[in-house]
């Protein structure tokens, strides 16, 4: 009896010393975890925004050639551009693919509205939709509120400190000349 109390402390540390070991192993698991996934998803967004970009350009530069907007090298739609316009399309569609298996619910919505942009400006510059300056300048213009907000949403999923308020730059630039108001 006189070893009792000797023999409960030897019992009960040898118990505290297994569970702080197991939730210290549980935890260092975890954050190994989490510096994986985040690395996947960096690339994820980084890829998805890329693509993204890749097609808003090319639309853009289409859309020139049909007068809705003003870009310095315009695209005729021959067969092989809008080959190319269709190939940047599906590295967009695959770039979402990874979006649906590692990210979040805003920023799966962001990318649903990013994605409906894009799309919006495709059928313009393809001629699918009837469009003129205005339309596109405001569909442009929504793409570019779409993508931030993707962005902004992506950011937030990383735990990426915010970049704080940018003023906007004027568009068109001052030593661009402005070809009619719905350039604006």
């Amino acid at each position: 009896m006189d070893q009792l109390p000797t023999l409960l402390g030897v019992v009960v540390g040898g118990l505290m010393s297994y569970v702080v070991g197991a939730l210290t192993e549980r935890s260092r698991w975890r954050r190994q975890q989490e510096i994986r996934w985040d690395g996947q998803l960096l690339q994820a967004y980084s890829d998805y925004g890329h693509a993204v970009k890749e097609c808003a350009t090319r639309y853009l530069r289409l859309a020139a050639h049909h007068g809705l907007t003003d870009h310095p090298a315009p695209l005729e739609p021959t067969d092989a551009e809008l080959e190319q316009a269709a190939a940047a399309e599906s590295r967009r569609a695959a770039a979402v693919e990874a979006l649906h298996l590692l990210t979040d619910a805003e920023t799966a919505e962001a990318v649903q509205r990013l994605n409906r942009c894009v799309w919006h400006l495709e059928w313009l510059a393809r001629g699918q939709l009837p469009g003129e300056p205005s339309s596109w300048a405001q569909a442009f213009h929504e793409y570019r509120a779409a993508r931030d907000e993707f962005y902004e949403r992506a950011r937030r999923s990383l735990r990426v400190a915010e970049m704080g308020p940018i003023r906007e730059a004027p568009w068109p630039p001052p030593w661009r000349p402005v070809r009619d108001p719905s350039d604006r």
